[in-house]
């Protein structure tokens, strides 16, 4: 016998980097939401840096899913399906954001404007014949109050290079300018990133930590990184 459920106005299929991300803001609308999610919750124990129990060190292997499909992908029609390799797929609650490097860089101006700064600067003959390349049509400044809401409703730490036009050496110099600088400072560097950043300096470069959706202190009633197991990649 069918059960008739009370409707909805919005219903999520997936829960993960996208879905999960939309259930908010529609939520806090006003919008009923239901979200549907294949997987389960996760929780501390299941990123346990334990070789016996996951397949391989800082992965949750033991999780719906993982390592039972491989995404394909080809030029054309005509050409062979290659697999996608690199990180195991999964189904759980966050999806993606629970196994990735969680690495949270803006798009720059310039990616919003590919075909005009690529024809002022290098001429229209740069551009290949048959190219898809185009502008967005909407531009960084637009999308920039939304960056600043992302990354502080997930939390992301960093170090801004580039503060309403004020440049930092200390951050990333080339990116777009923000309102104000990231809600959390950047993470620890190693003694690795200590000697390379001087290597790089050496050499004219601006190293400077990458923005990471990673707590560096604790936030939003999450302790901040142990800087051991999964914290590089999200977890």
């Amino acid at each position: 016998m069918t059960t008739q459920l009370r409707g909805t106005d919005v219903v999520i299929v997936g829960m993960g980097a996208a879905g999960g991300v939309a259930a908010l803001p529609l939520a806090e609308a006003g919008l009923n939401v239901v979200g549907l999610e294949a997987g389960t919750w996760l929780d501390q124990r299941d990123f346990a840096p334990d070789e016996i129990r996951n397949n391989y060190r800082d992965w949750p292997m033991l999780v719906k899913k993982t390592e039972q499909e491989r995404p394909t992908s080809r030029a054309t029609s005509a050409t062979r399906a290659n697999q996608i390799g690199g990180h195991p797929m999964m189904n759980a609650v966050g999806g993606t954001t629970l196994h990735y490097w969680a690495q949270s860089w803006r798009l720059n101006p310039w990616d919003f404007r590919v075909m005009t700064e690529t024809t002022q600067r290098y001429g229209a003959s740069r551009i290949p014949r048959g190219s898809t390349v185009e502008d967005w049509p909407f531009g960084y400044d637009e999308l920039e109050p939304f960056y600043d809401r992302v990354e502080r409703e997930i939390g992301i730490s960093g170090q801004a290079g580039n503060v309403r036009g004020r440049i930092s050496s200390r951050g990333n110099r080339f990116e777009g300018p923000r309102e104000r600088d990231f809600p959390m400072p950047p993470l620890r560097w190693t003694g690795f990133h200590d000697r390379m950043a001087d290597a790089a300096r050496s050499l004219g470069w601006n190293p400077f930590p990458g923005p990471a959706a990673v707590n560096s202190q604790a936030y939003q009633n999450r302790p901040g990184c142990g800087y051991h197991g999964f914290c590089n990649k999200g977890g």
